[in-house]
Formats: structure tokens, C-alpha cells, sequence
């Protein structure tokens, strides 16, 4: 039984299951978890895999759209979905987006391909979390590990008290097409809730880090929450006991086959290192935390031994967080209409006036001079 054969047994099992207070995570098949490694394919910076958009000719077809003209102006081809191991730049990902929202005239297309997308199309990482012991640790693999399957967003969970909050953020610039890319992560995210906690479960409230639509009902459809649009960072926001629910059928033999594999895809995709204290520092932001202390702890290391690997490199971990703030200023400048003082709050800063001198060292301009020139 191929990988394919084994994880379309887990779709039937699991659509036969949909109905159920909350779907069970199969067994999987150890077959389905000895993944083949020489065949995965190196997703190097810029690039993401192309499995989790696989189901987009079909959705296109559903609008009576012929998917090959799409693809082939997205610099696809037909067969492109066929190997799960293919990649495409992040710019391709996007543009087929925006070419999908046009020929279906569904602006929302990205929060319509996100609710179809499945763990399972994340390879490994994503099956791991069908595995785990609890919603918050099937989480765990994603947040540490989603880049194996491509470097475009970084996810990260929050808890505050009885609140839970899993974020994402855009991991380089912000280009045309960026809410495609977001409504499609928060989208498949709800949906692996729904299948971890069960087709009612919903989120609190829905925090978009872009400007509101025309028509917000499509997005009210796939939330069932109070939205949020224009918010400092894109997130599912939910009540914090969630993370403590077991998952049913969790394969603890499937779950340590996933490790090994996953800790051996590392050990072949790993990231540079200041690519890895960039990560660091997106997932610490969304936690108001922008300290060298929790960066370190996070890559499970010293402080001085980071100065010194970045030293390498001849970077300084003042200049990598300066970097990574200014990337979010520019997203949060061009995409919503917070004001600055919520901009500085969101990047950690005292009060918006020293972001203000920060962001003028960086750009050579103030933020708002900024924000109008680079107005969408």
C-alpha cells in the first residue's frame, strides 16, 4: 500500500466519521507513516510545497472554471499536484490565488481553499498531529516544524489566562495577493480544529491582519465567530481548555515513527541559523516578548552561544530584531489601518514614538509617510 492509498483510507475513514461528536484519529497505518526521506524534496527559502493547494483544480472545476489556463498562468502545469513532493515559489502560490479569486469571481477563494485543505497534506507534520496526546501538543509539531513544508507563514500559540490564541505571521514581505495567503492558513487551521475537537467546534473571535472585504458573510459561513478584521496579527482565538483535549485513537507507536521520520527531515532541510532566530523572534513577538533571554530558550540554547553563532554570520541579535520589526511594521502599514500607537504596542515597543525614530533609521521616511506612499 502506497502513502496515497493509505492516507485516502484515512479521508473515507474519517469522512465516514463526520457525523461523530468529534472525529478520531485513525491508526494510520504504519505503512502510511514510514515516509520514504530520499524522495522528500528540499524546500529551500522562497519556496513552499505544493500538497496543501492540491484540491484547487478540483474546487475550480466546482465553479466551472477549467483549471489548466489557471494553472498554466500561475507558471503550473496540469500534473504539477501529482507528486506530493513538488514545490512552488511562494509567488506562484499566491498568484494562483489571485488567478482563482478572478476566474470564479469569489474574492474570499483563499478562505474557500483553506477550509478544504487537511493535516494530512503537510506530510509527516501535519499526520503527527492525528497522533499526538492532546490538541495543544498536536499543535506542537506545526509551530516547531511547519517550515519542512515551506518557510511562507510562521504559527505560534499564545495562552493568557483561560485564552488561547494561535497566531500566524507572514515570514517575508507582504506582496499582492497576501490575504489569499492568510484567509487560507486561518482557514485550514479551523478546519484541523474542527476535525481535532469536532465539526461544532468555534473559535471566540477571528483576528484578520488585512482590511475588511465588501461582503464579510463568507468568512462569518467558515468562522461561525465575531471577526475582527484589520487586527495586529492574523489568529483563532479560543478558550484555552481545548488544548487539553485528548485525542481519540492516538497511535503512540505512529506518533514515535512520525518523530524519527520528522527528526530525520531536520536533520536534511535544516534551516541557517539566523533563519532559525528570525522564526524565534516571530513566534516571541506574538507573545510580547522580544528579549535575547527567550529567544535563546527558545532555540534551546545560551545567550552568549546565539551572539556568537550569529556572530558568525556577522549579524548581532539587536540587528536580527530590528530586521524582523521592521518586516512586521511594513505588513501592518500596508495592509490595515492600525494606528501607530497599536503598531508599536503589537512590535513591543514603549510608546510610538520611539518606533517612529526606529522606523525612520530603517526606511528613511516616518511611518506614516510610508503607509501613504505604499497605500494598496
Amino acid at each position: 500500500m502506497t502513502i496515497r492509498d493509505e492516507l485516502a483510507r484515512i479521508d473515507a475513514r474519517r469522512s465516514a466519521n463526520a457525523g461523530a461528536p468529534h472525529v478520531t484519529a485513525t491508526r494510520a497505518g504504519i505503512v502510511a507513516m514510514d515516509y520514504e526521506l530520499l524522495g522528500v524534496a528540499r524546500v529551500t527559502e522562497g519556496r513552499v510545497r505544493s500538497q496543501p493547494l492540491a484540491h484547487l483544480p478540483e474546487l475550480l472545476m466546482e465553479f466551472g472554471v477549467e483549471c489548466g489556463p489557471v494553472l498554466s498562468a500561475a507558471g503550473l502545469t496540469r500534473d504539477h499536484f501529482a507528486d506530493p513532493e513538488n514545490t512552488m515559489t511562494v509567488e506562484q502560490g499566491v498568484r494562483l490565488m489571485i488567478l482563482c479569486a478572478e476566474r470564479t469571481r469569489q474574492p474570499h477563494f483563499g478562505l474557500l481553499a483553506g477550509q478544504r485543505a487537511l493535516p494530512k497534506q503537510y506530510g509527516p507534520v501535519g499526520l503527527q498531529m492525528y497522533h499526538a496526546s492532546s490538541v495543544g501538543a498536536a499543535w506542537r509539531g506545526p509551530i516547531l516544524n511547519l517550515h519542512l513544508n515551506g518557510r511562507a507563514v510562521v504559527p505560534a500559540l499564545t495562552v493568557r489566562g483561560p485564552t488561547a490564541l494561535l497566531s500566524f505571521s507572514l515570514f517575508g514581505d507582504s506582496v499582492e495577493g497576501f490575504s489569499h495567503l492568510l484567509d487560507f492558513v486561518l482557514a485550514t487551521a479551523c478546519n484541523a480544529m474542527r476535525l481535532l475537537c469536532g465539526p461544532d467546534w468555534a473559535p471566540m473571535e477571528v483576528h484578520l491582519a488585512h482590511r475588511a472585504p465588501v461582503d464579510v458573510r463568507p468568512y462569518q459561513k467558515v468562522f461561525r465567530a465575531d471577526l475582527h478584521f484589520g487586527a495586529a496579527r492574523s489568529a483563532l482565538v479560543f478558550p484555552a481548555f481545548w488544548l487539553e483535549r485528548r485525542i481519540e485513537d492516538a497511535d503512540p507507536g505512529a506518533r514515535r515513527i512520525l518523530q524519527i521520520r520528522i527528526a530525520r527531515m531536520l536533520t536534511l532541510q535544516n534551516l541557517e541559523f539566523p533563519t532559525r532566530v528570525r522564526r524565534a523572534l516571530f513566534m516571541l513577538i506574538a507573545q510580547d516578548d522580544v528579549s535575547i533571554e527567550g529567544t535563546a530558550r527558545l532555540l534551546n540554547m545560551h545567550k552568549r552561544t546565539l551572539n556568537r553563532r550569529l556572530a558568525e554570520f556577522d549579524l548581532t541579535f539587536a540587528k536580527v530584531l530590528a530586521e524582523v520589526r521592521f518586516q512586521l511594521a511594513r505588513q501592518l502599514l500596508r495592509e490595515t489601518d492600525l494606528p501607530l500607537v497599536e503598531i508599536a504596542a503589537t512590535l513591543n515597543y514603549t510608546d510610538s514614538s520611539t518606533f517612529s525614530r526606529a522606523f525612520r533609521s530603517w526606511a528613511g521616511t516616518t511611518p506614516s509617510a510610508w503607509r501613504q506612499a505604499n497605500a494598496i
